[in-house]
């Protein structure tokens, strides 16, 4: 099953570490349809913009595994189908800014040239449009707004 033109199911729902530890990944029918929204308003734009395969590090998590691998919370839009963390640089990063529609976007960590990824989201309704930038303090995770 495809969410959009480049991007399966499958890959979405893909977690080395939820293999690993045994830990069932799979959305719903209602995080499918947040997914399709999140794949075909974001990352088809940005497929096309870049002219070249993306690279999903993170998409959906379910509550087990995003407790896991201690991601944000329970409320993390990755267990909403809504978010997801891809390989891109700052160009891809400047083009979801200036051009698309988005809930939130994090430049994470890498430094003031290159983000290591960005996490964007996207929802069906009221995004916020919010940019941030993560970096580490003292081993702490913190969001500043870009």
């Amino acid at each position: 099953m495809n969410l959009s033109k480049h991007v399966t199911l499958a890959e979405f729902q893909n977690s080395v570490s939820a293999t690993k530890h045994g830990i069932k990944n799979e959305m719903n029918a209602s995080q499918i349809e947040s997914a399709k929204l999140l794949c075909e308003n974001v990352f088809e734009p940005l497929r096309i913009y870049l002219n070249t395969p993306i690279k999903i590090s993170s998409g959906f998590r379910g509550t087990q595994l995003n407790s896991f691998i201690k991601g944000a919370s329970k409320t993390s839009q990755h267990c909403k189908g809504e978010a997801m963390d891809i390989k891109i640089g700052a160009k891809g990063f400047n083009f979801i800014k200036d051009k698309l529609e988005f809930d939130q976007l994090i430049w994470e960590f890498g430094n003031d040239d290159q983000p290591q990824w960005i996490h964007v989201s996207f929802k069906k309704s009221n995004n916020r449009k919010q940019v941030l930038k993560a970096t580490k303090k003292n081993g702490k995770t913190i969001y500043s707004n870009y």
